[in-house]
């Protein structure tokens, strides 16, 4: 009994902590000083996360819970606070921490089969250790799992659940099928939360969003060379975090623009990100591992660098402040993970090819099903073009579903066959 007792104030408190503003701005001046040798695009990825949490926790804004393929752009041009929870999950975990939520989530029934990002976020939500949501935005994509869980949190936080049907072709019809729901989920927002659609903010979002998205493009060009000018190892991490929550915002363009000149610059010193480079690799899937692992170190003692990772691909249009609903809406459809997965084999190649790629590994999420299940029919492609093909097991939050020995085993394997 004392024990739970204790337990119980502990998380009472850390509970409060965590939800008290002023708290992420001394994390952030302490990250800052021990983070003072890292790049200032990493710096400022920091700055980003904790303001985000940091503005959250002050609710001068509506605060919204999205998954990750919820455009960031639909969420500013509407003046909310977003909150990503399958990103801070990642963080989480490479922090070592997530093993506390899943826990927590499958003391409270939440199945193991159930993807160890949401069962994160689930034990986040039951602790009561971010900010509650005023209402949450989702799509069906990528996640064959996402509306379900999006709306069991909506039922859990008693707020409304606003779910964009995403379509299977991408096409004008299909198009216009997802852009009056945006149309719509708009406009119930704007009415619930008793104010106006305010095009200036709509035309400042996607603008802001637009020239983040020509420096990626530029980045991707320079990811090119040889030797490769950033890892996709961190390609994974905090770029990705900034891929998805920042675009369409002054803090995203900034974070890009930084980017893209530190990569510039280790263009021009020929500058190795892993060693000495002998195979250069495509990382297959939206994740990697992100507890503790050696995964990357296992690939840098075999020579082996992640040149690329088709989830940096830019697969969008430019959008129209002038169209925002169909703009938006071909963002979403365009989305080369979703649909025939032909149309995912297409894209996968064409990185082969312009990244000069000399073997894949499609790192096999567990609970990913929509993602893995096309895993075998990539492979069998690659391998008609020569291309070797490593299906690489895994859980990108869950430490106890990762093997250090056997995924040792078989990266060196895969490497080897490579020389």
């Amino acid at each position: 009994m004392q024990v739970n007792f204790n337990r119980n104030i502990s998380s009472s408190l850390v509970r409060k902590i965590t939800k008290y503003p002023n708290t992420y701005n001394l994390i952030n001046l302490g990250s800052k000083l021990y983070f003072k040798k890292s790049s200032r695009s990493f710096k400022l990825w920091l700055n980003f996360l904790f303001t985000q949490l940091k503005e959250s926790g002050r609710k001068k804004k509506p605060v919204v819970w999205a998954n990750i393929y919820a455009p960031s752009e639909l969420l500013y041009s509407l003046n909310l606070v977003p909150i990503y929870p399958e990103l801070i999950s990642g963080v989480l975990a490479s922090l070592g921490l997530s093993g506390y939520f899943i826990e927590t989530a499958e003391s409270n029934f939440y199945s193991t089969d159930l993807c160890s990002f949401y069962r994160v976020t689930a034990g986040l939500a039951i602790k009561d250790y971010l900010p509650k949501p005023d209402l949450i935005i989702s799509t069906s994509q990528l996640c064959d799992g996402s509306a379900k869980f999006f709306h069991n949190l909506s039922k859990h936080f008693g707020c409304e659940h606003y779910l964009i049907d995403t379509s299977y072709y991408d096409n004008k019809d299909t198009e216009h099928y997802v852009a009056d729901q945006l149309k719509k989920i708009s406009s119930q927002i704007c009415n619930s939360l008793e104010y106006k659609l305010d095009p200036k903010l709509i035309n400042l979002s996607f603008n802001l969003s637009n020239q983040a998205r020509e420096y990626i493009i530029r980045i991707n060009e320079l990811r090119r060379s040889t030797p490769s000018p950033l890892s996709g190892w961190d390609a994974m991490a905090y770029v990705l975090y900034m891929f998805f929550s920042s675009l369409g915002t002054k803090s995203g363009l900034e974070f890009y623009q930084t980017l893209f000149q530190e990569i510039e610059s280790k263009v021009s010193q020929k500058a190795e990100v892993s060693g000495q480079e002998k195979h250069r690799i495509l990382w297959l899937h939206q994740v990697r591992p992100y507890y503790k692992n050696k995964i990357m170190q296992d690939l840098k003692n075999n020579g082996a660098v992640i040149s690329f990772e088709e989830v940096s691909k830019v697969y969008w249009r430019a959008l129209d402040p002038k169209k925002p609903w169909e703009r938006l809406a071909q963002k979403i459809n365009s989305n080369f993970g979703a649909g025939p997965v032909e149309r995912r084999i297409e894209v996968i190649y064409e990185l082969v090819e312009k990244y000069k790629i000399d073997g894949v590994i499609h790192f096999s999420q567990r609970g990913c099903r929509q993602s893995c299940g096309g895993a075998y029919i990539i492979k069998d492609f690659l391998k008609q073009k020569g291309v070797p093909m490593l299906i690489l097991d895994g859980d990108g939050a869950d430490i106890n579903n990762y093997s250090a020995g056997q995924t040792r085993t078989r990266i060196e394997a895969f490497l080897e066959m490579l020389s």
